[in-house]
């Protein structure tokens, strides 16, 4: 799969401490020294959120990877150290790492190119990111058959949903003395191949709904409903409270209610789902349009 890379330079200098590199990572439990050979021609450091199924790559190589170079500004020279990310990986988890970037190049004083640059220039966050988005774009539009097991999510719902599970781990302590679960998502699509958001939820506990629910699969007794969440809501909505501090419409339900609440689930009555459910994993979702 296509790598959006970004290759830093030293203004009139070579050099760069192997050393130093690696004791800023140490700072980042996220990042990993892969292994390599003795002769290898690259050293690779992955930075793995796995909650979010994000992967980056830090590469330190040999030899400089920019073809062309010839044409950049003579006044920077390639310390032979690039960033490497997936083009697939959604805006709100490229963004994160690139808060790494940006801190690794105001460190060791860097500058940075990609090819959708004109030159070598300073760190610009907007200008970096707006490449990311535009090298995304066009590998879609070149690429389009190399996304047939992907499955478009509007980027703003798919932030709100990242950032639920990379925020997920802070509300489950938060929650943990009041025994509210809070529960992962199910990604799952419908014979049109539509991509919607659901949860489990069983018969007297208390749970947190994410932002951007379609769907609760519903269990009591040896019993199992698939439930629209909207018309669920509809009946719940005064029941709930709003996560505090949270992205818009998360909501939990209040302590006080939850017999209540399970009493009104059991017997709710919805529009009936006449189709089957398959489902997706959380790194076949992207943020391009296919269409």
């Amino acid at each position: 799969m296509k790598k959006f890379k970004l290759h830093f330079f030293k203004e009139k200098v070579r050099t760069l401490d192997f050393e130093k590199i690696l004791s800023f990572f140490d700072d980042y439990p996220e990042a990993t020294l892969l292994p390599t050979e003795a002769d290898d021609l690259e050293v690779k450091i992955l930075y793995h959120l796995p909650i979010i199924n994000l992967k980056a790559y830090f590469v330190l190589s040999k030899k400089s990877n920019v073809a062309e170079i010839y044409k950049l500004s003579p006044q920077y020279l390639d310390v032979n150290f690039r960033f490497e990310i997936s083009l697939l990986t959604p805006n709100f988890s490229a963004k994160l790492v690139f808060e790494v970037v940006e801190k690794l190049i105001k460190t060791f004083e860097l500058f940075c190119f990609n090819y959708l640059l004109e030159d070598v220039m300073e760190y610009k966050r907007e200008v970096i990111l707006r490449s990311f988005e535009i090298a995304k774009q066009n590998f879609k539009d070149k690429h389009q058959y190399e996304l047939t097991d992907y499955y478009y999510f509007p980027e703003s719902k798919l932030n709100d949903c990242l950032k639920y599970l990379y925020e997920q781990y802070d509300l489950y302590r938060f929650y943990k003395e009041q025994e509210v679960i809070v529960p992962n998502y199910l990604i799952i699509k419908d014979e049109n191949e539509r991509i919607y958001f659901a949860i489990d939820w069983k018969e007297n506990t208390k749970t947190v709904f994410p932002p951007h629910l379609s769907y609760i699969f519903y269990t009591f007794g040896n019993e199992k409903r698939i439930l629209p969440f909207e018309e669920v809501m509809a009946k719940l909505e005064r029941f709930t409270v709003s996560v505090p501090g949270f992205i818009e419409n998360t909501k939990v339900i209040a302590v006080k209610k939850i017999k209540r609440v399970h009493k009104i689930v059991k017997k709710i009555k919805v529009t009936p789902i006449n189709y089957k459910f398959k489902q997706v994993l959380l790194k076949q979702l992207i943020d391009i349009n296919k269409s």
